[in-house]
């Protein structure tokens, strides 16, 4: 079977071929009615637009570009495949830059040089207000998932209330010595999520003892690293749970635990953060963010920015679940 051309659209659909050009290209200067007549005879024909014609009509590269700091971390892959699915089904394509934090402004200044995209995703980034100007400068559409800058649109996840559902959770089954094992306190999510730990205790008129709190990274082996700095505590300052600001983090820790010949739950509870994919295989107790979710949220709103000209920005704020499996 020959391929279906925007020719034979026009033709079934009764129209001219620049209707159907301009349906294609979100033209307002077609009717409703003749917008969803053409979009069914598409449906109906299978029709696919070539995405490289289409952006040398338009000027545009069809492509959208994601700036992430890490492309094999459990979370990223999972936001990343949210993202895929969301620029199959918009036929558009997918440029990945590896953003290195401690030189964001250097990436930041290719990624537009570059000119190779039309808009841009910036994922778990940390953006400040002078690098998200850049963007607006440059005038290329930046959304952020896993981040929030009032300037621009963004997806983001309320960690507070997260952080504070996994600490009630360990105190209503009994347990007031709880270890938290965060992120950099420099990061935002490690700083919000330590807030939620102190105000679940605040409002349990309790205190949380910060000789429990140890600071690393959001990775196995600190998560690892920061447990064996909780087992080798005076036996009178041992916790009895472990909250870990990340699954990764708790991965490790529940390898350290393992190392020490004592066992989850039963010598200690443990709750991650994130619900990876591998969280449910290890029967660990999380807070869920729906990390799929989140990045094909991020295109829709970036493709929608990028295809109108009105200016009104979109922040949603993700309220996370806690998942209750067998590590507590």
């Amino acid at each position: 079977m020959s391929k279906v051309t925007i020719y034979d659209v026009a033709k079934v659909a009764g129209v001219g071929v620049g209707t159907v050009s301009r349906v294609l290209n979100a033209s307002d200067n077609v009717s409703d009615k003749t917008r969803q007549k053409v979009l069914k005879v598409m449906e109906e024909l299978n029709y696919r637009p070539n995405a490289m014609a289409r952006g040398l009509a338009l000027q545009k590269t069809n492509s959208i570009g994601i700036m992430v700091p890490n492309f094999v971390g459990h979370f990223f892959v999972e936001v990343l495949q949210g993202v895929q699915k969301a620029l199959d089904f918009h036929n558009m394509d997918l440029v990945l830059f590896k953003v290195d934090k401690k030189y964001k402004e250097k990436y930041i200044e290719s990624v537009i040089d570059a000119q190779r995209v039309d808009g841009v995703l910036g994922i778990t980034l940390d953006m400040t207000e002078e690098e998200v100007a850049k963007f607006q400068d440059a005038k290329l559409p930046l959304v952020l998932v896993d981040d929030f800058r009032e300037e621009v649109s963004s997806i983001a996840v309320d960690d507070i209330a997260g952080s504070k559902k996994a600490i009630e959770y360990l105190l209503d089954l009994g347990h007031r010595k709880i270890a938290f094992l965060d992120g950099p306190l420099g990061s935002i999510h490690g700083f919000k999520r330590l807030k939620g730990v102190e105000l679940a205790f605040k409002e349990a008129g309790l205190k949380f003892d910060h000789n429990l709190l140890k600071t690393g990274d959001f990775n196995m082996e600190s998560g690892y690293n920061l447990m064996k700095e909780i087992l080798e505590l005076n036996s009178d300052e041992i916790p009895t749970a472990i909250f870990a600001a990340s699954d990764n983090q708790a991965i490790g820790a529940l390898k350290a635990i393992e190392d020490a010949g004592l066992k989850v739950p039963e010598d200690f509870a443990l709750i991650g953060y994130d619900d990876i994919e591998l969280a449910k295989y290890l029967n660990l107790t999380t807070i869920s963010q729906p990390m799929t979710k989140m990045g094909k949220m991020g295109i829709d709103i970036l493709i929608g920015e990028i295809s109108s000209d009105k200016k009104e920005l979109t922040h949603r704020v993700i309220e996370p679940e806690l998942v209750i499996r067998k590590s507590c």
